[in-house]
């Protein structure tokens, strides 16, 4: 088990934090290591503890994401414009529009942090921008090579794409894995054109599912998940490193949802990898006995007939700003005046 360090500070506004008792560990993965959720009685954050360090990212990601099975010509995009009018209506009703490229124009600078797969990269591309991206995972090299990508395999502390500042950064579901978030918000403003925009989209730990499912919310996602924001903090921390908040609301990711139902369904073990969250094995359920088939094959058809139902209820729960993800969409303070809230 891990020694953990129980004076380990709010990475959000630096207040002390206050240690649960019971451990945690990776779910889906297989990473075999104890963890544990410290909240912050200030800002509401809640981070995983002990942190893990910078240096530690690239073998954690090489090592135990799927990545390293995913075939270069599988990730793909529309063959027409993810700005077009039925795309765009697609992704509000799947609540797949949580993602900050989509706010890209033709003509920018776009710097993806954290691109995973880089399917955020092609999307740019056919928007006509030009699209930069950072990984940690050493295996999105070989997709960056299939499909010319500009994608620096390492972190922004590497200082990539010398020389470039960009119109728009965005951080799609990537912040939360960050050791110091703060020190990377503060680095990012360098790199940004005057008047840029950075898009941020994170797990929302406020959300309605995670009061619902409690520790058996996906989104804890341990450890890959460093920290998890609320609104309120995720507002003091951009507040705390000099940005301004422009919006904010909350999407729903239909997938997420069948995601989490699923996963009611699976029995994780420490240190041995999920089947369900394997992209080369099908997401069956773990659990022995007919009971558990027959429960899982009914969970199977509701979730393709209840879809529509689903997308409903989504759409309702971010109307009233309890979905599953936060997107937050920051400019410099000084742009709009030291003065600003």
């Amino acid at each position: 088990m891990n020694d953990f360090d129980t004076t380990a500070a709010c990475a959000c506004c630096g207040a002390a934090l206050s240690f649960g008792s019971e451990t945690v560990f990776d779910d889906r993965y297989g990473h075999p290591g104890s963890f544990r959720l410290a909240c912050c009685a200030s800002c509401g954050a809640i981070e995983t503890v002990p942190r893990l360090a910078e240096k530690d990212l690239p073998a954690l990601y090489t090592q135990y994401y799927p990545r390293r099975e995913l075939d270069p010509g599988a990730v793909t995009v529309p063959a027409d414009s993810p700005d077009r009018w039925e795309n765009r209506l697609s992704r509000w009703w799947q609540g797949t529009d949580n993602q900050g490229q989509y706010g890209a124009k033709p003509g920018m600078a776009v710097l993806d942090y954290g691109c995973g797969a880089g399917q955020s990269l092609l999307e740019l591309r056919a928007m006509g921008a030009d699209a930069y991206g950072i990984e940690a995972d050493a295996n999105v090299a070989r997709i960056a090579a299939h499909h010319q990508l500009q994608i620096h395999i390492g972190s922004f502390y590497d200082n990539p794409f010398p020389g470039v500042k960009f119109d728009l950064i965005i951080l799609n579901q990537v912040l939360e894995h960050i050791p110091e978030p703060a020190k990377v918000l503060n680095l990012l403003a360098g790199r940004l054109k005057s008047g840029g925009r950075l898009v941020v989209a994170v797990p929302n730990a406020g959300s309605i599912y995670c009061r619902l499912f409690g520790k058996r919310w996906i989104n804890w996602h341990i450890p890959y998940h460093l920290h998890h924001f609320n609104r309120s903090c995720l507002k003091a921390l951009g507040r705390r490193t000099g940005w301004r908040l422009l919006s904010a609301r909350t999407i729903t990711p239909n997938l997420w949802t069948v995601l989490q139902l699923r996963a009611l369904m699976s029995v994780a073990e420490q240190g041995v990898p999920n089947p369900m969250w394997s992209p080369s094995v099908p997401a069956i359920a773990t659990r022995p006995g007919l009971g558990a088939r027959v429960a899982w094959r009914a969970l199977q058809v509701a979730t393709r007939f209840g879809m529509p139902l689903m997308g409903v209820l989504n759409r309702l729960i971010d109307r009233v700003g309890m979905g599953d993800s936060l997107l937050f969409v920051f400019v410099r303070q000084e742009v709009l005046g030291a003065n600003s809230e």
